[in-house]
């Protein structure tokens, strides 16, 4: 069966975007895309909230590659693309389907479809819901040496309350650090 996996950037100081959804803060470096390359061989399907997608959708087709590891610009554009709104009316990303509401049992289908695992990039709000609902069987925190003083955080209620097992630690020379977890179902 396949899994769903979380890939979550946070700050020190446990935020995910900035209050306006800015990601500026990130840290990466040559290790972080090699890392990433490698990470997304394992993955044909993305899971988007409507806020992460749309800034997705607006630099991904547009990516110089020039200036984009090609192995990663071609990840992002070619793989499908599920994206959960109820506001968002059409997509021009191509691979994309628009699904209003997150209904566990469908959830449930695609995991057993055959194929590689789903990534959920960021969407704080589909992190929470699928926690919530216990469809995500692992995590990836990615620590970012920084603090950014206020933003948002993924986990505001009781999905928080959620028993993980560590997996694998890395850390990255760009002073990064990954902490994989899975679930303790």
């Amino acid at each position: 069966m396949r899994k769903i996996i979380a890939v979550e950037w946070l700050s020190l100081d446990g935020y995910f975007s900035r209050e306006n959804n800015e990601t500026d803060w990130f840290v990466w470096d040559k290790e972080m895309e090699a890392y990433y390359r490698q990470m997304f061989l394992g993955f044909d399907t993305i899971l988007f909230g409507g806020t992460t997608y749309k800034i997705m959708a607006e630099y991904w087709p547009k990516a110089a590659s020039a200036n984009e590891n090609t192995d990663i610009k071609d990840f992002m554009n070619d793989s499908r693309k599920i994206v959960f709104s109820k506001t968002l009316e059409s997509t021009d990303w191509n691979n994309s389907e628009i699904i209003k509401e997150i209904n566990p049992e469908e959830i449930q289908t695609m995991k057993q479809v055959e194929g590689k695992d789903i990534i959920i990039f960021g969407s704080g709000s589909v992190v929470a819901r699928l926690t919530k609902l216990e469809l995500v069987d692992e995590y990836k925190f990615l620590i970012n040496p920084v603090f950014i003083g206020i933003g948002k955080t993924i986990f505001t209620t009781e999905e928080a309350k959620l028993k993980l097992k560590l997996l694998d630690t890395k850390t990255f020379d760009c002073g990064d650090i990954m902490l994989h977890y899975e679930t303790s179902k």
